[in-house]
């Protein structure tokens, strides 16, 4: 006999799972230019390759993460909300300098974006922290070893 969880259901959408729940953010969406704005003008030529695609494509990065961050905090994605634009600008320029393989040129800015999720809305679960070790809670002596003579 079938279990329940595998009798079909005509018409009925299977239940989302993670990795199919979206979230689009509302209000006005970051620009570009915008991010222009926030760098010099050698770094931003140097960080979008003087594309502007390049740069549309690391805003929709950030705001995945971003998003992902407020989903579990229950927070609204609205851009229009200063805090949360400057997140995702803050993230913006991260994900622009990873693009190049600059890590340590852009975790300022991932720092800057992770402090301000956190003073604004809440601790959340982070991959860059590692779990704290754990000391040792006993030790173990070890008898001297005796000669023996046969």
């Amino acid at each position: 006999m079938p279990l329940v969880d595998e009798l079909p259901i005509d018409g009925a959408a299977p239940a989302p799972s993670p990795q199919t729940i979206a979230f689009t953010p509302f209000g006005t969406p970051v620009t570009a230019e915008e991010v222009r704005k926030r760098l010099s003008r050698n770094l931003y030529d140097q960080l979008s390759e003087k594309s502007a695609d390049t740069v549309t494509n690391a805003i929709s990065r950030a705001e995945i993460y971003t998003g992902a961050i407020l989903k579990y905090l229950q927070v609204r994605f609205n851009l229009d909300e200063p805090v949360i634009r400057e997140i995702v600008l803050m993230q913006t320029v991260y994900e622009l300098h990873i693009a190049l393989g600059h890590e340590e040129a852009g975790r300022e800015y991932r720092i800057q974006a992770k402090n301000t999720i956190v003073a604004a809305f809440g601790s959340f679960p982070d991959g860059d922290t590692a779990a704290p070790e754990k000391p040792a809670v006993a030790a173990v002596a070890v008898p001297p070893k005796t000669k023996t003579r046969f």
